[in-house]
């Protein structure tokens, strides 16, 4: 399988991702999803996840960001 990029981004007005507004991106493997992003010292940090929705559900909920598939 060839990883699928995926986004973390802030909603629009309709609660939809707004693609202008990623916040993290991460990658969907056949067995885990990894998500990346820079921290506020301007450090790469990444994360593991059983799958993107738990990505999406751990992260997204901390920063209120939705789940975006370009």
């Amino acid at each position: 399988m060839t990883p699928r990029i995926f986004g973390l981004a802030w909603p629009d007005e309709d609660g939809e991702p707004d693609a202008d507004n990623v916040c993290m991106w991460g990658m969907e493997l056949p067995e885990n999803a990894v998500l990346y992003w820079q921290d506020d010292n301007g450090r790469s940090q990444f994360a593991v996840f059983e799958s993107v929705e738990r990505a999406a559900a751990r992260y997204g909920r901390a920063f209120n960001l939705v789940l975006h598939r370009p």
